[in-house]
C-alpha cells in the first residue's frame, strides 16, 4: 500500500522520516511543493487550491492514504480535502493536539506560520476538548526560510530564536506545540532557550503514531518484514536542499525527483 505525504516545502520531511521508520513495509511518496512555498503567508483560497492539486497528484500515483504534513494546509484545507477525496486523510494538527492534551496541561503554547496561527485551528481544537486550558499562540514564520535556506548556523540565528520566543517566557507553559513541520529541525535550539521543563509536542512523531495505529487495526496484513520504496518529489530544488536534508537524514536511501504540478 502506498502512503502519500505532502508539504509546502521540505519541513514535512520530518514527518516522512518518522513515518518511514514506523512503517518500513509501506511504500511512501513525499511531495514537497517547494516551487510555491511558503504556504504560511498565502490566502485560504490559494492554499485550498494547492492542497487539492497535491492530493490529485498523489492519488494519480496510486496513494491510498494521504498525510497532510503541513500545518497551514491542515488548518485551512483538511475538511475540504476529506469531503472531496474519499480516502483516509491524516493531518498534523489533530495528532499534535491529541498528544498535547494527554497529560492534562493547564497552559499550552503554539508556534506556527502566520496562516496557521491566524486560522485559530489549534486554539479551537484545544478548547473544544478542554475549555479550561489557557492557550498562548505566536506566529514564527521567519523560522521557515531560515531552515529552508540552511541559515541555522549563521551569526544572528540565536537572536532570532530569542526575539520570536521571548513572548513565552514567564507564561508557565506546560507544553509548546511545534505547529509547523519545519520546527522539529530546530527543536534543540527551542528547548535550549525555553528550558528543559517545557514539553515540546512534535507533530511529526504524533501523526506517525496515529497513522501506525490506524493501519495496525485496518490493514494488519500490510505489516511485513520487507522494506518498501521511498520517493521524494519536489517542484523545485534550491541550492540549500542538500545541506538541509542532511540535517534530517543520516542516510539518503530514497529517490529524489523534480516534477511539475498542473
Amino acid at each position: 500500500m502506498k502512503i502519500g505525504i505532502f508539504d509546502s516545502g521540505i519541513g514535512g520531511l520530518t514527518v516522512f522520516k518518522e513515518i518511514s521508520k514506523a512503517l518500513p513495509s509501506f511504500e511512501i511518496i513525499y511531495l514537497g511543493d517547494t516551487a510555491r512555498l511558503p504556504y504560511g503567508i498565502k490566502s485560504k483560497r490559494t492554499i485550498d487550491r494547492y492542497s487539492i492539486n497535491n492530493v490529485k497528484l498523489l492519488k494519480s500515483l496510486d496513494c491510498k492514504i494521504i498525510v497532510i504534513a503541513c500545518n497551514t494546509a491542515s488548518s485551512y484545507s483538511t475538511n475540504l480535502l476529506k469531503s472531496k477525496f474519499k480516502i483516509p486523510i491524516f493531518d498534523v494538527i489533530s495528532a499534535g493536539v491529541k498528544a498535547a492534551l494527554k497529560d492534562n496541561p493547564k497552559i499550552l503554547g503554539v508556534i506556527g506560520t502566520d496562516s496557521t496561527i491566524n486560522s485559530m485551528a489549534y486554539n479551537k481544537m484545544i478548547l473544544n476538548n478542554n475549555s479550561n486550558i489557557k492557550v498562548y499562540t505566536k506566529a514564527c514564520s521567519i523560522f521557515v526560510p531560515i531552515i529552508e535556506q540552511g541559515l541555522i548556523k549563521k551569526k544572528h540565528y540565536d537572536k532570532i530564536i530569542e526575539e520570536n520566543l521571548k513572548f513565552f517566557k514567564n507564561k508557565n507553559l506546560n507544553g509548546l506545540i511545534l505547529g509547523c513541520t519545519h520546527y522539529p529541525i530546530i527543536k534543540r535550539k527551542i528547548k535550549d532557550y525555553l528550558g528543559d521543563d517545557i514539553s515540546l509536542i512534535d507533530s511529526s512523531l504524533e501523526v506517525s503514531a496515529t497513522l501506525k495505529k490506524y493501519l495496525e487495526i485496518n490493514y494488519p496484513n500490510e505489516f511485513t518484514k520487507r522494506k518498501s520504496k521511498r520517493s521524494i518529489l519536489l517542484t523545485d530544488k534550491s541550492n540549500y536542499f542538500d545541506s538541509v536534508i542532511k540535517k534530517i537524514f543520516n542516510k539518503l536511501d530514497f529517490n529524489i525527483k523534480l516534477i511539475d504540478i498542473k
